[in-house]
């Protein structure tokens, strides 16, 4: 998989305007910065091998990558190539509130197929294609509510176990220990966030 053409199977020559445009459009400056952040953590949503190629298909474009302000955000800028016409479109009419569901919209588009490419789902946090508003909420009944939360919370002995285990182990690990350790940090998160909002009501 690793070895097939990539995004969207163009010269380096072309690569390389388009990421450098990506980069360059004061418009998307906001937008490339923020998925750059994401990319640049523990809590990354690319395995260490997709962004290898990646970075090697950058540095092969031709693209200079510290004029730019590092990796992280020329691969941020790589991702968003599928929908970019379509981003800078959307950008140059203005009304940033307006607009804004679009542009995510778009950014959500462009990751599906940037990671699809690669074999990869988009994460859940940007798995979401409609540009559709206003949905009502529908509301859980106390007891039910209750009653999720215990059960979530049943599973904390276990968590706390795991956290204990990953505190022994170094930090450079492989994938699959820093995803267990991703997950055993954000369950522990919201675990001690419903553990004081109990204690509050």
């Amino acid at each position: 998989m690793l070895g097939m053409m990539t995004q969207a199977q163009v010269s380096g020559t072309e690569l390389k305007v388009r990421i450098e445009k990506a980069l360059n459009e004061k418009s998307l400056k906001k937008l490339v910065t923020n998925l750059g952040k994401e990319l640049d953590g523990e809590h990354s949503f690319l395995p260490h091998e997709v962004e290898t190629q990646i970075r090697r298909e950058i540095a092969s474009a031709g693209v200079a990558v510290s004029q730019h302000g590092g990796w992280y955000r020329c691969i941020a800028a790589y991702l968003i190539l599928p929908r970019l016409e379509e981003l800078l479109q959307v950008k140059s009419t203005g009304g940033e509130q307006n607009i804004s569901p679009i542009v995510q919209k778009l950014r959500n588009e462009a990751l599906l197929e940037s990671l699809s490419t690669f074999g990869l789902e988009v994460p859940a946090r940007y798995a979401r294609t409609s540009s559709g508003t206003g949905r009502s909420r529908v509301r859980i009944p106390r007891e039910q509510k209750q009653q999720l939360v215990e059960n979530f919370l049943d599973a904390l002995p276990t968590f706390e176990a795991l956290q204990e285990v990953l505190d022994s182990l170094p930090k450079n690990t492989n994938l699959m220990v820093k995803q267990i350790r991703t997950l055993v940090k954000r369950y522990l998160t919201i675990a001690n966030r419903l553990q004081s909002v109990a204690t509050h009501e």
